[in-house]
């Protein structure tokens, strides 16, 4: 299968486009009008949300994104509260072109402002799951695949669902029972569901699946439509936390302290430094790139989960980050095989990637100025500079959120690498640009910043003669035509992992923390081992841990979670038998 997914075949010869693969049309009549009274009335909304701090939805068939407007502008109207938020959750197969959607939502002027802000922000073509940021505490997780590989990889306790697929007839993989019973999953107890169809094998699976179901009157030509409501299932989500201590002021800290920002905490960020981003996050420049896998395995899905957040994410900085494009040249033979396999089926469209066996250019990466965006980030919570927190100190949080690199091992983090990194960097006011190899060469904000090492570490960091030698040899590489002025040079101690993948979540359960004070409890997170690519990672381990703490549609596929949960070695080690 290609891992680039595919465009939907429209024809826009009736009033609502039509879908020649499955041929059927998006929407009957008035579009707008439908969603409202099939979905949104069919789940009891707005009545449904009214007094929650959170409501969560679920959607097969994310479509036109004619659902989202509706909904959005539905709780515009009523939103319970000014700090509520909205959560949807759709599926996916073949995402629609952003041009094809301003042209379909322009037949509802009254919905306007809220199509160019989803427009805007609209989905990159990609498979996976992708999750989208938008105002009035509205947020969207859209998985991106065939609906029977995305549904088991989501993770989610819905309130509402709606069944918005083409209908049965058309497209039945859509409407099978294993597609249901994930469905009945993720349902939060009394959740809610509509559909258009009253399909007699979907009506006996939904009660099946312990769904109460209903046939009430339709709307438009249809004379019926189903109403459910999932009478079975436990509530799983626990008590949200109202104050978050955040160890660590680097880029997974700064991170850690937006996100629960976000969500209305209180939060406190202890650093043993004096000023945040004084560690391996306090280079003068950071550069935040991709690294795609040739083939589509877990940890590539983690690397473009990643980077796709990252891009919308690093907006948050403002002035403090500067788009760029890399180009990212390959070094050796077996760099070029690599690359020639992207070029042939490339994981990203052309907005993103232009791939060829000698180079990778990609759009949308940034230039960061941490010593600027880390405060930024940062902005709301309280810093507690010359602070070292030891495992066995009381906080006063209902969640540590552990972000201190090396010193992340002493909580209960695997076992990490330290490895040590110098950058060299000079002044240079031309226009910002990046190039990696391998290494890369990164300028912005009025400096050329290049290198880097990465040796094993040996105590503290220091500087040397050798490492500026190679990065110099970096810098001859990339730039060949540019005379470097004065130099100064960085060395920071970088926190990796074994498998070269950063973690997040909770602690492995212990009898006693390494240190022998008594075991982290439940309220225990952890990020790190971001090693070289902490402004790639950071922003969506942070997201990550912050959605499982209140109850949110994790923002990843199950196995890109897999991939990042601090646990994996121990259970890895487990299935050797070790």
């Amino acid at each position: 299968m290609p891992r680039l997914p595919p465009l939907p075949d429209l024809d826009f010869a009736e009033l609502a486009p039509h879908s020649r693969e499955h041929g059927d049309v998006y929407f009957s009549g008035d579009g707008l009008s439908e969603k409202r009274e099939v979905f949104l009335r069919g789940c009891g909304l707005p009545e449904g949300w009214a007094g929650r701090d959170l409501f969560v939805a679920g959607e097969l068939g994310f479509g036109t994104g004619l659902n989202l407007l509706a909904l959005w502008d539905l709780w515009r109207r009523h939103r319970p509260s000014p700090s509520a938020r909205l959560h949807l959750m759709s599926f996916e197969g073949a995402l629609i072109p952003r041009e094809h959607a301003a042209r379909i939502h322009a037949a509802w002027p009254e919905l306007a402002g809220l199509s160019a802000i989803l427009r805007a922000n609209w989905p990159d073509r990609a498979f996976g799951i992708q999750r989208i940021a938008l105002p009035d505490g509205v947020t969207l997780t859209l998985a991106i695949g065939d609906v029977a590989e995305m549904l088991p990889q989501a993770r989610m306790q819905a309130d509402a669902w709606f069944l918005d697929g083409f209908a049965p007839a058309k497209n039945p993989a859509m409407w099978t029972p294993e597609v249901l019973a994930h469905v009945a999953r993720m349902c939060a107890p009394g959740a809610r569901a509509a559909t258009y169809t009253v399909a007699g094998h979907v009506r006996r699976t939904l009660s099946e699946l312990g769904f109460e179901v209903a046939k009430v009157a339709g709307h438009g030509r249809k004379k019926e439509r189903l109403e459910a409501r999932q009478a079975v299932g436990s509530d799983v989500r626990t008590q949200a936390p109202r104050r978050v201590a955040i160890i660590g002021a680097g880029v997974a800290g700064a991170w850690a302290a937006r996100a629960f920002l976000d969500r209305g905490c209180k939060v406190d960020v202890y650093d043993r430094a004096a000023t945040p981003a004084s560690g391996a996050s306090g280079n003068p420049l950071a550069l935040m790139m991709p690294r795609l896998d040739a083939a589509d395995g877990p940890t590539a899905r983690a690397l473009i989960a990643a980077w796709l957040f990252a891009r919308r994410a690093w907006a948050r900085a403002g002035d403090a980050a500067e788009q760029v494009s890399v180009g990212h040249l390959s070094r050796n033979p077996r760099e070029e095989q690599r690359f020639a396999k992207i070029a042939a089926d490339p994981p990203l469209d052309e907005t993103l990637l232009i791939a060829r066996p000698e180079s990778l250019l990609h759009f949308g990466a940034m230039a960061i100025d941490p010593s600027r965006a880390l405060p930024r980030l940062m902005d709301g919570a309280t810093f507690h500079g010359g602070r070292e927190i030891s495992p066995g100190e009381e906080l006063d949080a209902d969640m540590i959120v552990v972000c201190a690199g090396m010193g992340a091992m002493a909580f209960g983090a695997p076992a990490l690498e330290g490895r040590l990194g110098q950058v060299d960097f000079c002044a240079d006011d031309g226009p910002a640009s990046a190039l990696a190899d391998g290494g890369y060469a990164v300028r912005a904000f009025g400096r050329l910043v290049f290198g880097a090492t990465f040796e094993a570490a040996d105590g503290e960091p220091r500087v040397s003669e050798a490492a500026r030698a190679h990065n110099l040899d970096v810098l001859t590489r990339l730039r060949p035509a540019f005379t470097p002025g004065e130099l100064t040079s960085r060395a920071a101690i970088r926190a990796t992992t074994q498998d070269r993948m950063p973690f997040a979540g909770a602690p492995l359960e212990r009898e006693k923390a390494p240190d022998g004070t008594p075991a982290p409890s439940g309220r225990l997170r952890l990020i790190g081992g971001l090693g070289s690519r902490g402004f790639l990672w950071a922003p969506l381990l942070a997201e990550l841990v912050a959605s499982e703490a209140f109850g949110e549609p994790c923002p990843g596929e199950d196995r890109v979670a897999a991939c990042v949960d601090p646990k994996r070695f121990h259970e890895r080690a487990l299935r050797r038998g070790n």
